[in-house]
């Protein structure tokens, strides 16, 4: 079977959970002996052809890098034409809206079109309101933003939902929005990521805590930071906070962490590669993902749980469909820096939940959400939109 992935973003133009999502599919793909043609946006180096792990990846030289345009439009129709008459494509996978442009030339040449989506316009919108204020001009975005989601609605997202075959998500959170038009079409496919074989942990201080994530503002690094600060001094003596991500936001984290003393509690790494993550990881003991933000499935979830880690998350988006509150981690209030900080400093008096925690969340990401599982329903999907 030859897959055509189309989608805006992948690792190759900057980290994260829906970029690796992909790419992780890709490779899975290519493993099960299919063939693999990516379509993506330019990249800023001007490079528009590379061969990674077997997949073909082809940047649309001349769109914005990480962005749909009306430049990925055009081109995205001129490549598609040629990449089929070249080697015929038997499906797209696209990642949300990637495929937009092409969904008429699909259906006139008979290729099915199966997408995947990770959030809607309306959780993009949810997030975009409850981070609002934050926003420059917050009067101009709050009247401006919401007509413009409602313009994607309608343009990209619903044709988009229409034109599909059939419909994935990486969160049961996101059906009730979804099925609206496309009842039957909905198949529910839970990120996965790969399962590494865990070192032992250091047993002495400092305990070592992960945040990951891209720096913006409603991924809630701030609120993470705050709690820390308001520990009492003797349990932020036994901590350290590891921060690694990049965006515009690390300054003014940077910033908060000088303004609140915490420079011997807290470091900013920026963007680490794989290896040194992983060893990161390997160290930690605690995750913690405050986010304020609606999504589908963060991936820096499954990871931190796949490590053992006794993680602290927000309860929104698709987080609460993973974890177990109590069980193999913990929900707080989004933006409650107050239980933040209780429920670490009851962590930091009972080591033995730390473990508890961690041990449990390490078996359910082995049970339900290892990445095998996921490239195989994944291509049962595929497979069966060619009928």
């Amino acid at each position: 079977m030859h897959i055509l992935v189309m989608t805006r973003i992948i690792t190759r133009h900057s980290h994260g959970g829906m970029q690796k999502q992909t790419m992780d599919l890709c490779y899975g793909f290519v493993k099960a002996g299919h063939e693999v043609t990516i379509l993506t946006t330019g990249r800023v180096d001007g490079v528009e052809y590379e061969n990674d792990q077997g997949c073909e990846i082809h940047y649309l030289s001349g769109s914005k890098p990480g962005r749909y345009s009306l430049k990925w439009n055009k081109l995205s129709r001129q490549v598609i034409a040629k990449l089929h008459s070249k080697k015929p494509i038997d499906v797209i996978h696209s990642q949300s809206t990637g495929s937009r442009p092409v969904l008429r030339w699909a259906k006139k040449n008979k290729v099915p079109v199966v997408s995947t989506w990770h959030g809607t316009c309306f959780t993009e919108m949810s997030s975009f309101l409850s981070s609002a204020s934050y926003h420059p001009r917050y009067w101009h975005w709050l009247l401006i933003m919401p007509s413009r989601f409602l313009r994607q609605y309608f343009t990209m997202e619903l044709p988009m939902r229409r034109g599909s075959r059939a419909i994935t998500l990486v969160s049961p959170t996101l059906e009730p929005k979804m099925k609206l038009f496309v009842k039957n079409k909905v198949t529910t496919i839970s990120n996965g990521i790969e399962v590494k074989d865990l070192l032992p942990k250091p047993k002495n201080p400092p305990v070592e805590i992960i945040a990951i994530g891209r720096m913006e503002r409603e991924k809630g690094i701030h609120h993470a930071i705050n709690a820390i600060a308001k520990l009492t001094p003797e349990k932020r003596e036994m901590i350290h906070l590891n921060i690694v991500g990049e965006g515009a936001y690390l300054d003014d984290l940077k910033s908060l962490i000088g303004k609140l003393n915490l420079n011997k509690s807290a470091t900013c790494f920026g963007r680490l590669p794989d290896k040194e993550l992983s060893d990161l990881y390997q160290k930690c003991v605690i995750h913690l993902m405050p986010t304020t933000r609606q999504e589908g499935l963060p991936l820096t979830v499954l990871e931190g749980m796949s490590f053992g880690l006794a993680t602290i998350a927000s309860d929104i988006g698709g987080i609460p469909g993973v974890i177990s509150d109590g069980k193999d981690g913990l929900l707080i209030e989004p933006g409650n820096e107050n239980q933040l900080t209780s429920l670490l400093s009851s962590l930091l008096d009972n080591p033995k939940q730390i473990i508890a925690i961690g041990t449990q969340a390490r078996k359910t990401i082995e049970d339900k959400y290892s990445r095998e599982r996921m490239v195989a329903e994944t291509l049962r999907v595929l497979e069966e939109s060619l009928n």
